[in-house]
This record gives C-alpha cells, structure tokens and sequence, in this order.
C-alpha cells in the first residue's frame, strides 16, 4: 500500500507523545504530519519539536569541539518529538485509542494519506505542508460557516490574502452561500497589498454576484428618519437604558424624524425643553444623548436627513445570494462602528425574523458568513459589549457565521472565542497572542514554536467537528486561483464577425449612391 522509505523509527512513546530517531539525508519541519505504522493499525501525528546530540559525554564532546581529542566510533542523532492525533484501523479513521509501538516505522504523509485524513471540502483554503512538498487541497464545509470561525496573524502574515480566496470560494458557491464583508482598509475590492495586484473585482462573478457599496461612490447612507430608538441601542452599545428609555419617548412622540425635531429643541431650549417634550429624563441623561444625536448629524455624508437607507439595499442582495462588500476605509472609527455594528445587525436579525415568521422561506436563504477585520475592536471584554458577540453566541441555528479577523486573537472575549471552531491562524510573533492561541484551543498545546515559525502564506488550519486536528497549510495564492479558475460561460450567443458587419456596411454604403 505505501511503497516509500521510511523517515526513521520509534524510540519511545508515553501517552500521545512520541520520539523518533530521524535518519540521516531526511528532514522535517515543524508542524509536518507523519503516518507510522504499527501492527494492527496507522496512526498519525504532527511534529513539535526536534533535537540532536550524539552518544559522547559533555566533556568530551568540548575537547571534540575544540579540536583537542578525537574520538573513536560513536553514534550522533536526531530525535523528533511528535504528537498522536488519529489512527485508522480496519478502514476507519478516529481519535487514537492506543499508541504505536518501539521501533515502529514512520513515514511522510502522502497524497493518498490527505485523501484518506478527509481534509478536502467545498470551500478550500490551502494545500497539505509536508516539508517542501504541498499535497492535496484542504477545505472547510458549508456548514462550519455557522459555526463561526477566526482567522488569526500579524500584519504581513497573508490575512487579507486568505480572506480574498475564502470570499470567492463563498462567490463560487451562491446562492448556496453569501458573504457580508467590512473592508476596513480598502484592499479587497482592488487585492492592494496582493502581488500581483488582483483583488475581488477581479472575480469572473464580481458583476453579477458582488455588490460594492462604500462612502467614495455615495452609496453608505443611512436616514436619520429610518433610525429608531432600537437602532440606536446597536449604534452605540454604551447606551444605557435611561438614554434608551428617553430616545423611546421622543420616537413616541415626535414620529420618524425624532432626531432632527430633539435636536431643535434642544438647541433652542436647552435640556428642559427636551424633558417637556418627552415628560422624562435627567439633564445628565438628556445631554448624553444629545450629544449622541448631535454626533449623528455631523456625519450628512453617512447620516442625511431622509428616509433611504442602503441597509435594505444590503438585505435585498444577501436574500439572493449575493455578496456585499462594504468599504468603510476612510471613515472616522466612530462611523466605522456605526455603519458595521447596523448592517450586521439588520441583516442578522432579516434571518432571526425568517427563521421564526417564515420558516420554508428561511430555508432558501443561502448560508451567511460575515467578515469582520480589525474583530478585536468590536469582541474586546473591555468594551461594551456589540452586536457580533451576539451574532457569535446566539445565531448559529439561523445559519449566520462570523469570520472574525484580527492580528490580536488575545482580546478577543474568552465565550466569543470558544464559538470559534473554525480557526486559521498565521505567523504570530506576540508572546501574549500565541499564549492565547494555544491555550484556548484544542489540538494546538504544543504548538507554540510552530506558530511563531510560520512563514508568509502559511497557517494552521482547525475546523471541527470534521477536522479535529492543526492542519499546516499553503494558503492558495488569491492570483493563482484566478488564474487556475475557469472563465464563466454565460452563455450568450457568439457574435458575428467583423468581416460579416464590414460586408453589410459596404452594401448599404452602395445602396445609398443609387439613389
């Protein structure tokens, strides 16, 4: 079955622990999975750590060193530390019930071992590490986007690389799926930052399944007469209810354009004039809310005076499979919230309200995955808590996902960051971060180094319940993909050739002398 040389042979196994000798002319690298064979059964491990040294004592190992002495006939190695994640026995795959046995042989993996790891799905990320080679594909399913999932690396470390493929994977595969992507930075839509330059406009689909709103092209406008006081709760997740309650009894009383009238108001008489209008409220809670509005207003661009707001545009589109990309690159931190934390929430809540108002139609929905960069910013425990923490915990069963990207896994809320099963972390050189990382998430204990050792493009994917193992992989190269993916046959009929129109246009032109 497996015609190869093998890397070397057990030297001791404790609990899912094992060492083995490394022959001479082989080598490995960190996180590398291997296959060794042991009687009855196959296991599988990945490597952790390394060493070397040799059968001579210290000392004189230095007077070898330093040229006083030579020795004779002695043995150096190198040991290779690895951990048991699978075995398969009698055709079946499943956590390891036993472990192999002294001077069992071990292997590289192989393309028919990633077949037989399962580590292929519809919505493919990368390809199997081992060592310099890369081996099959490895991929998520549809159903791990609600699930949740994370995508973890320091700047440079090819986040926005891997967020391009699995964004057009989630293109690929409408009306199936759909994507709500915030774009922070402005680099999806163009690929700035990708070499060579090629982002998700340059998608076969972009202009039939893509949508691009952002503030340079007008289209981020939300009415200041579609904001309701429950709108505002998500707009600013520090209001307390006293401002709730106020906001509501000036909604009650003023109709759609509460804000503009409150702000009027308030201008011309100050905070009693807000508490006799709404019949309640303390100047300390009338001027904070004021404020809020007031900051509102200041934004015409994103917040003018009407009734239109993109968000229905945005729901439209999802329902129908197609992705929405949102740009808020440009915008004071503060409208970025605003903008994200209340497109999330509508489009959330569009699925909650389906799912329990119109059940069958709920079920033609396509499969939602949001994207959401800079996450720790919106998911961090020291700030108040936002819309996303809800979407993470609640809103698996209307199939809502969140991608949650960040370069600081660590501030991430602990409850928020369990519901994470799918996670592709990259190269990350903070001590804190990688502490995190390994220590919230299973499979990855003694994976430290390796996370630290990554190489641009590269990663450790996990995607429970199917992939319950760190699987090292080579992020496809978004261009690439491009590339290797065939053109879309729209199927429009073939047009006529210039010769034909040249020959028509000759004719006319000798019709018309005739007369």
């Amino acid at each position: 079955m497996y015609e190869q040389k093998p890397l070397g042979s057990v030297r001791e196994v404790s609990g899912d622990k094992i060492t083995f000798f490394l022959d001479k002319n082989h080598s490995l690298s960190f996180g590398q999975i291997v296959r060794i064979n042991s009687a009855d059964r196959i296991f599988y491990a990945r490597v952790v750590n390394s060493k070397s040294g040799s059968t001579l004592k210290t000392d004189e190992q230095l007077r070898e060193a330093e040229g006083k002495e030579a020795f004779g006939p002695y043995s150096s190695y190198r040991c290779v530390e690895a951990v048991l994640f699978l075995e398969r026995r009698d055709g079946q795959v499943r956590a390891p019930t036993f472990n192999p046995n002294y001077m069992d042989k071990v292997y590289a993996a192989t393309e028919e071992d990633c077949s037989i790891l399962k580590l292929d799905g519809p919505l493919k990320i990368g390809r199997l590490r081992s060592g310099e080679r890369e081996l099959g594909f490895v991929g998520i399913d549809i159903e791990a986007i609600p699930r949740m999932m994370g995508m973890f690396g320091m700047t440079g470390s090819g986040k926005t690389n891997c967020e391009l493929v699995l964004n057009a994977q989630i293109i690929d595969h409408s009306p199936l799926t759909v994507g709500l992507i915030f774009d922070f930075a402005g680099q999806l839509l163009d690929g700035r930052g990708i070499h060579p330059q090629r982002g998700l406009r340059d998608h076969p689909l972009f202009h039939t399944k893509v949508r691009y709103y952002s503030a340079k092209n007008g289209k981020l406008k939300i009415g200041l007469k579609s904001l309701t006081p429950g709108k505002l709760q998500i707009i600013f997740p520090e209001l307390g209810f006293p401002q709730s309650k106020l906001a509501q009894k000036l909604y009650d009383r003023l109709g759609e354009n509460w804000i503009a009238e409150a702000l009027d108001v308030y201008s011309r008489d100050g905070y009693t004039g807000i508490k006799n209008l709404a019949g309640y409220g303390h100047k300390g809670v009338i001027d904070a809310l004021m404020l809020k509005l007031s900051n509102l207003t200041s934004s015409e661009e994103i917040f003018p005076s009407s009734d239109y707001s993109f968000l229905d545009d945005v729901i439209r589109n999802i329902s129908q499979g197609i992705t929405c990309l949102v740009d808020i690159s440009g915008l004071s931190s503060e409208e970025q919230q605003s903008i994200t934390c209340l497109t999330a929430a509508m489009v959330a809540l569009h699925y909650k309200r389906m799912w329990e108002q119109n059940y069958e139609e709920w079920r033609k929905l396509p499969t939602l995955l949001i994207t959401l960069e800079e996450a720790h910013e919106f998911l961090d425990p020291a700030k108040p808590k936002t819309i996303f923490s809800d979407i993470a915990l609640t809103y698996r069963k209307y199939r809502v996902g969140l991608n949650a990207v960040t370069p600081r896994p660590s501030r991430i809320n602990f409850d928020v960051f369990a519901e994470l099963w799918t996670k592709v972390i990259m190269k990350t050189e903070l001590k804190r971060d990688r502490y995190y990382l390994t220590e919230n998430t299973p499979y990855l204990e003694y994976s430290d180094t390796e996370i630290k050792m990554l190489d641009v493009g590269e990663a450790l994917l996990i995607s429970e319940p199917r992939i319950r193992f760190a699987v090292p992989i080579k992020v496809v190269h978004y261009p690439e993909y491009l590339d290797e993916r065939e053109n879309v046959d729209y199927k429009l009929p073939s047009s006529k050739s210039l010769e034909n129109l040249d020959l028509k246009l000759k004719r006319l032109k000798e019709a018309d002398t005739l007369f």
